[in-house]
Formats: C-alpha cells, sequence, structure tokens
C-alpha cells in the first residue's frame, strides 16, 4: 500500500497545509530572538527611543530662540504651532512637514491669508511690519530657494 499515490485532492491539500505549519513554527521560533521594543539603561529616568523626531520649533535653526532673541513675546501652542504676541491679534505660525506640504495648503486653499516661508505657514493677523518683518527673517534661516 506504500506504492499507492494519493488521489490529487489530497495530494493538492497537503501543500499549503504543510506551508501554513511550517511559517507558523518558524514564526513561533523567532519570537523570543527578536526584540521590538528598545530597552531602559538601568537606572535612567528616561524611557529608551528608537530615534529622536527633529523639532521645526527648536531644530538646526532654533526658531523660537531667534524670535526670543529679537524680542518676540512666543508661545509654544504645540510641537508645530507658534503664537507671536496675544492671540488673536499677533501672527501664528504653523508648521508642516516639507516646505513642498507648506505650499500645497496654501493652494488647495486651506491656508488662506499665511505666507510660505520654507516649512511654515506664518498668518499675519493684525502683526506691526517690524513684527513680521522680524519672524520672516527667523523662519527664513536656512530657506533656500
Amino acid at each position: 500500500m506504500s506504492s499507492k499515490k494519493l488521489p490529487i485532492a489530497h495530494r493538492r491539500g497537503l501543500g499549503p497545509a504543510l506551508c501554513v505549519a511550517v511559517t507558523a513554527v518558524a514564526v513561533a521560533g523567532c519570537g523570543g530572538a527578536v526584540r521590538i521594543q528598545p530597552t531602559t539603561p538601568a537606572g535612567s529616568t528616561t524611557l529608551a527611543s528608537r530615534g529622536k523626531i527633529d523639532s521645526p520649533l527648536t531644530d538646526m535653526h532654533d526658531h523660537v530662540g531667534c524670535l526670543r532673541a529679537d524680542h518676540l513675546a512666543v508661545q509654544v501652542l504645540s510641537p508645530t504651532k507658534l503664537q507671536v504676541g496675544a492671540a488673536p491679534s499677533g501672527p501664528t505660525v504653523v508648521f508642516t512637514p516639507t516646505a513642498g506640504a507648506a505650499q500645497a495648503a496654501q493652494i488647495d486653499g486651506n491656508a488662506q491669508g499665511a505666507e510660505v516661508i520654507g516649512t511654515a505657514l506664518m498668518y499675519p493677523n493684525q502683526g506691526s511690519p517690524g513684527e513680521l518683518t522680524q519672524i520672516e527673517d527667523c523662519l527664513g534661516q536656512g530657506v533656500q530657494g
């Protein structure tokens, strides 16, 4: 009986089932060898992380530092939003992921009244001309084109 071939239906069903079983065993075997979460060093008070996301507010060109050095009252409203002076009359700055995203927001009509400066959208509101020039200068650091 061992020399007898299995019917085609049984041979076809065996392949996928065997493949699934081998894959399941392989994946289960990998579970102990792969660490998904980074570990925190002993005694550390900060959590470990895979990397650091640059803040558009204080990255290489430190926009917040520049604005404060120009003696402007700057409030950080979120990781991507600044308020210069009192709302709603003071200028507001919103950072986008890329300069192209800022331009797209303006073209699509989602940033009406905003001036695009690199990755930033500056809403002038009722800011004074001198104040707006200072903000433009700080936001324009490192912007090409």
